[in-house]
């Protein structure tokens, strides 16, 4: 019996929350690396363990890394974007096994994840507010006596989220601090969160007169629906994420840097090679282009 105390979620929400298809899920589900109840036809997942994989919760039993069913997959690819569902299963299909597995934290926690040896490579889109530039400042940064090579994935415009037609003006980080707008934040790990909190700092903005501040949703659906509801005024988030969302307008700020992080003790590994010569070709940039919201320039390009 599920327990009162507990909050469980569909497929389709924690698919959301995973930034994955739903279809991810099930998959998740069948190979055991995500634990579900069927209650009559329908699966339903405790949220604390969704949580756990983008580093929200705890893991019982886990360091970062998940676990699958059968042969375990010989690297971890840490990140949640959506278009990595697409590179693993490229890379995965043409050695007919599962030979890249995911780990779903977010930028901050998935380098602080290459760190500590919980995953073989990271993505990030981390904004480094002294530089102006993504990425590369954590880099030296969070990964200390640790050489890595960084490669470009893709570019992807960020903005605000607020009611179709902005009824309350919101255009910038200024307007989330007034006493008549209340906000919604994302988790703390998130390249979103690492900008929100940047922009309130360099525009000297005291998080704590923040209408909404610590109220949180684990990913860019979970926040555009908080808007599209009422239960918020605005949010940052992704254009890709709220493409034919109804009750969700867009206001474009900036295109952020999503990238991937090699540690140089990983590229002579053959997935790794495999993995990086499928992100270069032609066929993986053609079909990310095709889902919308990326700027595939320079995808696979080494930056460091």
């Amino acid at each position: 019996m599920i327990g009162m105390e507990e909050k469980y979620l569909s497929p389709k929400d924690a698919a959301e929350i995973l930034t994955v298809k739903k279809t991810t899920v099930y998959d998740m589900i069948k190979q055991g690396r995500l634990k579900a109840v069927k209650i009559g036809k329908q699966f339903r997942i405790r949220e604390a363990d969704v949580l756990a994989l983008v580093g929200g919760a705890p893991e019982e039993g886990a360091e970062g890394a998940i676990p699958a069913a059968g042969r375990p997959p010989e690297i971890v690819l840490c990140g949640q974007d959506m278009l990595l569902d697409n590179l693993c299963a490229r890379v995965n299909a043409a050695k007919g096994y599962q030979a890249v597995g995911r780990s779903y934290r977010g930028s901050y926690n998935a380098i602080f994840s290459l760190y500590q040896g919980q995953a073989n490579l990271a993505t990030a889109h981390l904004w480094d507010w002294e530089t102006d530039s993504y990425n590369l400042p954590f880099v030296a940064k969070m990964l200390p006596g640790m050489e890595a090579q960084v490669y470009h994935i893709v570019n992807r415009p960020i903005g605000i989220y607020t009611a179709p037609g902005n009824p309350k003006g919101i255009c910038s980080i200024d307007d989330f601090a007034r006493d008549d707008v209340r906000m919604i934040n994302r988790e703390k790990g998130s390249g979103i969160r690492v900008l929100t909190d940047s922009l309130f700092l360099c525009r000297h903005i005291d998080v704590r007169k923040v209408h909404g501040y610590d109220q949180v949703g684990h990913s860019h659906i979970a926040v555009a629906q908080s808007v599209a509801e009422g239960r918020a005024d605005c949010a940052f988030g992704n254009a890709r994420s709220v493409l034919g969302l109804a009750g969700v307008a867009f206001q474009p700020v900036k295109y952020e840097q999503y990238d991937l992080i090699v540690p140089v003790t990983e590229l002579e590994h053959p997935i790794v090679q495999e993995l990086l010569e499928t992100l270069r070709s032609d066929a993986m940039r053609m079909e990310t282009a095709a889902l919308g919201g990326y700027d595939v320039t320079d995808m696979g390009k080494r930056l460091l």
